[in-house]
């Protein structure tokens, strides 16, 4: 009896650890059934906080080519698409359960290491066995790493000798900038597509683009981001027509603008945005130059 006294209190401690691998493999099954994880975002795309509406709301970013997006961005192809999409709406039963094996091994390799055992060998073996996995993950991340450093020193490049072309002319023709207008009661026409008529006030309206500018700060030191965020913004904030398109203006060229816009677009560098609001007839603005 004082031999089979430990084997049974062993035996005891198995079903029990038997019996909660069971009921968390059945709770992780319920959980991904009810809330399958959401598909993967394309190459590039991030999800990113807006930080002009209330919070909770987000938009999709793309850091490699600056733009952003309300809805989800679509993949390379329809094709494809449909596809990502089929296969997230189908999340089969096999997969469910393989993620709960998963679950439940887990359990069981923490319950062994708090049993006395003489299993630390076979743990050291396994540690030792899944360890070329990491180093290769580690490689696979580094060699992502550069790869973006490379992508973001060629774009730096790029635009550092188109300013450096622009600037060493003198006889700049033309600019592209984008801006956000902001009209008031003493504008040349106080009505825009936000509002029929503007009764605010001009000390109003400069205080909004400040506002705006402190927001763009943030991202002052991203260029693609900077360019983003100030689309995002006019196209909400603008009373410009040009709004929606981000508030771009395209190419113009000397004596096409009021005197003040023009010489505040030509005097900024590429990438550059003003420090201060640009007054004229139209109202108040903010700009960015492009190129």
């Amino acid at each position: 009896d004082a031999t089979d006294g430990p084997a049974s209190s062993i035996e005891g401690g198995n079903n029990i650890n038997a019996t909660a691998t069971d009921t968390l493999e059945k709770s992780v099954q319920q959980q991904l059934a009810s809330n399958p994880p959401p598909s993967a975002l394309p190459t590039g795309w991030f999800l990113k906080p807006s930080q002009i509406n209330a919070p909770g709301y987000y938009y999709y970013f793309n850091q490699d080519t600056g733009e952003c997006s309300w809805e989800l961005p679509e993949t390379a192809s329809s094709a494809t698409a449909a596809a990502t999409a089929t296969a997230t709406e189908a999340v089969s039963q096999e997969s469910l359960n393989a993620t709960a094996a998963a679950a439940a091994a887990a359990v069981k390799s923490i319950l062994k290491r708090a049993e006395p055992s003489t299993s630390e060998s076979n743990n050291n073996n396994t540690a030792t066995t899944t360890k070329p996995p990491a180093d290769n993950n580690t490689q696979v991340a580094k060699s992502s790493a550069a790869s973006s450093s490379r992508k973001k020193q060629k774009t730096d490049d790029r635009e550092k000798h188109r300013e450096k072309h622009h600037h060493s002319s003198s006889s700049l023709k033309e600019v592209r900038v984008l801006h956000i207008l902001k009209k008031h009661k003493d504008s040349r026409r106080p009505a825009s597509w936000r509002n029929p008529k503007i009764t605010d006030t001009k000390q109003k309206a400069i205080a909004d683009l400040h506002e705006l500018l402190s927001i763009l700060s943030e991202s002052s030191s991203n260029p693609k981001e900077l360019r983003a965020t100030f689309e995002e913004l006019a196209k909400t904030e603008s009373d410009c027509s040009s709004a929606k398109r981000g508030g771009d203006l395209g190419f113009f060229g000397r004596k096409k603008m009021q005197p003040a816009f023009e010489k505040a677009s030509f005097g900024l560098r590429v990438g550059e945005l003003t420090r201060d609001v640009v007054d004229t007839s139209s109202g108040v603005h903010i700009i960015l130059r492009l190129a």
